[in-house]
């Protein structure tokens, strides 16, 4: 592993940790505030500048990097703040917030490979080379964590709900959905070590611990396409992160 996709890793850990966890993303408020995304988006620079001042060894290089990377992001935020006060359909809203994070996913890899590799001007620091692995694990935990939970009620939003479910059905779906979403993140978490362990056969039992535990609530036709829509999104996103996790842990 090059010593650039080894800083991509750092920084995506602070990305998503800032998108995710600090300000998370799946925050609908937070797109509905002015004041609020200028807050955001203030954060967002004061912490990546000094990350770039870090590694890059050129000042202007500093500055032209950090200022690629808050333009494309403030005039994404900006388009998605505009349309998110449109009332959009559930399926473009979900367009529109992954389009977001692949574009900035994708400028971070640009602005790594660069000004680390193609211009050649960074600040070695061996110790973060050395903590690279751990780095890795950490950017996986993020993604089968925070970022998984989002991707996974981005789509339960595209399933419209039944109109003859009552108000106080509603409500209780809404609060099991709560703890349903920390089980989400729990299993795929177990899927994600058994993975790394090479333990294939765990994830099986996994699955039908979790399928057991809610046997008799299949009879509800509703609840049985959304159980199944959840469990294969997350099951397949923690399969996807632990194997190409894995992959990139094997080139150390």
């Amino acid at each position: 592993m090059e010593y650039w996709q080894t800083i991509l890793i750092y920084w995506l850990v602070i990305h998503f940790s800032l998108e995710f966890t600090i300000f998370p993303a799946r925050d609908e408020k937070l797109y509905s505030s002015k004041k609020m995304l200028w807050i955001q988006m203030a954060i967002y620079g004061i912490v990546m500048l000094p990350c770039m001042l870090f590694v890059i060894d050129c000042w202007w290089k500093v500055l032209l990097a950090w200022g690629l990377l808050l333009t494309v992001r403030t005039i994404l935020v900006c388009i998605r703040y505009y349309f998110e006060r449109k009332n959009l359909k559930p399926k473009m809203s979900y367009r529109l917030v992954g389009l977001q994070q692949v574009l900035m996913v994708g400028m971070l890899f640009f602005v790594c490979y660069a000004f680390l590799n193609i211009w050649d001007s960074f600040h070695y620091w061996q110790w973060l080379v050395d903590g690279r692995a751990v780095a890795l694990l950490i950017l996986m935990f993020m993604l089968i964590w925070d970022v998984a939970s989002c991707f996974v009620r981005r789509l339960f939003s595209l399933v419209l709900m039944s109109s003859e479910v009552s108000a106080q059905d509603q409500y209780t779906i809404v609060m099991s959905a709560r703890s349903g979403e920390l089980i989400g993140k729990l299993e795929r978490l177990l899927v994600v070590l058994l993975i790394l362990f090479n333990q294939f056969a765990g994830i099986g039992f996994v699955l039908t611990a979790k399928s057991l535990a809610r046997f008799k609530m299949f009879e509800d036709k509703e609840f049985a396409e959304r159980y199944l829509i959840g469990t294969l999104a997350s099951f397949g996103y923690a399969i996807v992160v632990g194997f190409v996790g894995r992959w990139f842990l094997q080139m150390q």
